[in-house]
């Protein structure tokens, strides 16, 4: 496999497929859609290429790390939203979805990038399948709200455009508000449900590696504190007759998204998946110290 691609090899892409979007607003390029799909799918694949280097070519097949820091769970998160990005590309070329997409994937990069020298999660729990399904759901519901994010500026972007009759400028087109208040709702009930799992198995994680329950440890609080809102905001929309229509789903899309920012930064700045100091090492260390503040005997 190739060894020598890089961040910055898949960045620089979707760097340039975000240009593009934006000369939506400046003029029309024959060919636009074209020089889109090429460019993410080149981004793409230096992407996948990095993901598999990372993760797969030099770990050994009994201990395999996938999801096993918040750099590789920011990668996949981004090259989850890029695939997602691409497909709605081919589907619908003539859209300008990639315009709102593509900056949350530039963000999740960024984010990979902050933490790469974090320490990864516990060991122990590497190879387990509540490990696994406790990341996964994690990750996915992570990306269905920052896919929610995307969707509720759009459909906010377009029901502006409409009331306000602004014709499209320079060849910028959006989804229809039905479409796009489809894809608001699907959001929030989606990464509701990958939440409540990620908690679940976070839950019997945890009660089957220490035998119980931090309730108050930063992590587990803060999972805790979103999926309780991503509920609220899911009951909200499904018995609410508010006048808001589908800008109520749009609200609750893009304030699940900066709900996430803020619990995300929490949990970072938490303990969360890293490590405890072994009590012997502790022991070791305490006695060790002990001996160079007396001095020789």
């Amino acid at each position: 496999m190739l060894t020598g691609v890089s961040v910055s090899c898949f960045l620089l892409s979707y760097v340039v497929v975000l240009v593009v979007e934006a000369s939506r607003f400046l003029f029309k390029l024959p060919g636009r859609s074209v020089v889109l799909i090429a460019m993410l799918s080149a981004g793409l694949a230096a992407h996948s290429i990095f993901v598999f280097n990372e993760m797969i070519v030099g770990v050994p097949s009994s201990a395999p790390e996938l999801l096993s820091s918040w750099f590789q769970w920011a990668v996949i998160a981004a090259w989850g939203l890029a695939v997602a990005c691409l497909i709605l590309t081919i589907r619908n070329p003539d859209r300008a979805m990639g315009l709102f997409l593509i900056p949350v994937v530039l963000g999740l990069i960024g984010l990979a990038q902050l933490v790469r020298e974090a320490p990864p999660f516990h060991p122990s729990t590497t190879v387990n399948l509540w490990r696994a399904i406790h990341g996964v759901s994690l990750l996915v519901g992570t990306m269905i709200i920052c896919f929610g994010f995307a969707f509720g500026l759009m459909y906010l972007v377009q029901s502006h455009r409409l009331k306000s009759k602004v014709r499209s400028r320079g060849g910028l087109r959006l989804p229809t508000l039905e479409f796009l208040q489809s894809m608001n709702r699907s959001s929030l009930f989606i990464s509701t449900v990958s939440l409540g799992l990620g908690l679940l198995s976070g839950i019997v994680l945890n009660l089957g590696r220490d035998g119980q329950i931090a309730w108050y440890s930063g992590g587990i609080l803060f999972t805790v504190v979103l999926f309780a809102w991503s509920l609220i905001a899911s009951l909200m929309e499904l018995s609410s007759s508010s006048a808001l229509g589908g800008r109520q789903s749009a609200y609750l899309a893009i304030a699940n998204f900066f709900f996430l920012v803020v619990v995300l930064g929490l949990v970072l700045f938490s303990s969360h998946g890293i490590p405890p100091i072994p009590s012997t090492t502790v022991g070791f260390s305490q006695e060790l110290l002990g001996q160079v503040t007396q001095g020789p005997i």
